[in-house]
């Protein structure tokens, strides 16, 4: 009995000191687990960060190539040169859209994407994909038919900027995956009694190279067990990639599958709430309207009586910006920070100011405060101010207006954009836009002299030379 009772003792003493060493062992075991999970995140936080910056480097560069490219454009009348310039233009603007999908990648994978709810004018949206798009698909012989309803809603509830990249990354993949044939953009829309509509834009491919199965794949699978989206066999797998789950994360539905006529179609499916249900209209008259307009273009207005400020402390395009607004006459100031960008304030009246959006004095007051506040010597508290801020922290209306700005910019900030804040809101009798009613009134075509001209063979030839020259040297 006693040699029993010392059997189950010992027993006990084992059992119970098994147990504790294998808490001890598993405790060990999941703190180092923790620490382990813990040291990948923070690797892959590093790469992604050095990933971020390096892209952010590359996309600045880039953006001031395309706005010295944008002069060259501008200012040369060599149909050669110009057209050099041009396949420059779609090979920066492909580069620019693929390091956006590479800042947008590491967004995803970190959880950072954050969605915006302001109204989308869809009509300048899809002029905007359309005109960035389309010289690239030209480029590769691939001709874009546009069968938009022109009944679709003109102004939705939605995050713009997401939108529009969805689309851009979508069209550079379909571009870098086919080489002749067709792409198909249609749009149809369902209204419900609540003010809700759902919109389907439809893009249908008819020679695309990448497999619908494995499409279908990518999309599946999460960021860090996609092995396509990694394949040196595929091509441009990100931007598309990119494109489908930035629509899921807006909200959206994105669907690819095979047509009975054996294309490759993408529904983009968009659930929202009508602001406007005035449709978009004729897409293609405009678009066709811009693209003839712009053909020859050289200067897009003429403002010699503005004064503009551009205060940021990063300054990197500035050179690029000056060089394309000289020949529109508007005398620029720059400020590097709060206090230069004060001074100025206080001795001139501008008529646009664009300002970081964090930049502060001294107190840690900010320059859109000091603006806004009414201070004696500040001319005018009402005028535009354009925010500049981080492209990874854009601002939404809201934002804006509790901010006290009136439009906001992305760094790095395209020379464009900086062109079009201004036409959009320097005070309407300071500018004039460069167009052809300008310089022929009533004139836009050579039809147009010969209903003039009333039969007069030597008048009608007159007046082409005179419209030409006028064209060619405005």
């Amino acid at each position: 009995m006693l040699i029993l009772s010392s059997v189950l003792i010992i027993a006990v003493l084992f059992l119970t000191a098994s147990g504790a060493f294998y808490i001890k062992m598993r405790k060990k075991y999941i703190l180092e687990n923790i620490r382990l999970k813990e040291k990948i995140k923070n690797i892959g936080d590093d790469r992604n960060i050095l990933l971020t910056n390096l892209t952010r480097e590359v996309k600045s560069g880039m953006i001031s190539v395309l706005g010295m490219n944008e002069l060259i454009l501008r200012e040369s009348h060599d149909d050669n040169i110009r057209d050099h310039a041009s396949h420059i233009k779609t090979s920066g603007e492909d580069i620019i859209a693929l390091m956006q999908g590479t800042l947008d990648y590491t967004k995803l994978e970190r959880g950072l994407v954050e969605v915006f709810r302001d109204d989308i004018d869809l009509a300048s949206l899809l002029i905007d994909i359309i005109s960035v798009s389309g010289p690239s698909l030209r480029n590769k012989g691939i001709i874009l038919d546009l069968l938009l309803d022109k009944e679709t809603p003109g102004v939705i509830k939605g995050d713009y900027e997401k939108l529009r990249r969805s689309f851009l990354n979508l069209f550079s993949f379909i571009c870098k995956n086919s080489s002749k044939g067709y792409v198909k953009l249609s749009s149809f829309h369902k209204e419900f009694g609540d003010g809700e509509c759902l919109i389907t834009f439809r893009i249908i491919c008819e020679s695309l190279r990448a497999s619908v199965t494995n499409l279908e794949n990518l999309l599946l699978n999460g960021l860090s067990d996609n092995k396509l989206l990694f394949s040196k066999k595929e091509s441009g797998l990100l931007e598309f990639f990119i494109a489908g789950n930035v629509i899921k994360t807006v909200g959206g539905d994105f669907k690819v599958f095979e047509t009975v006529e054996e294309e490759v179609a993408f529904d983009i499916c968009i659930s929202s709430e009508i602001v406007d249900s005035t449709g978009i209209g004729d897409i293609k008259k405009i678009v066709r309207k811009r693209s003839l307009s712009e053909s020859g273009e050289t200067g897009r207005f003429y403002s010699p009586s503005s004064r503009i400020l551009y205060a940021d402390k990063e300054c990197g395009n500035i050179s690029v910006i000056k060089a394309l607004l000289e020949p529109s006459g508007i005398t620029l100031d720059v400020a590097a920070d709060c206090e230069e960008a004060l001074t100025l304030i206080r001795i001139n009246e501008y008529d646009v100011i664009f300002a970081d959006s964090d930049m502060k004095d001294d107190k840690e007051i900010k320059l859109i405060s000091h603006i806004r506040s009414g201070e004696p010597n500040i001319l005018d508290v009402r005028k535009p101010c354009i925010a500049i801020v981080d492209e990874s922290e854009p601002l939404g209306e809201e934002e804006i207006g509790r901010g006290g700005f009136t439009d906001w910019l992305s760094k790095p900030v395209n020379p464009a954009a900086v062109e079009e804040m201004l036409i959009k809101y320097l005070p309407s009798d300071k500018v004039d836009l460069n167009d052809e009613s300008s310089f022929c009134p009533g004139i836009s075509s050579e039809h147009d002299i010969r209903k003039y001209s009333e039969g007069y063979d030597e008048l009608f030839k007159a007046a082409v030379g005179i419209y030409k020259r006028a064209k060619k040297y405005r």
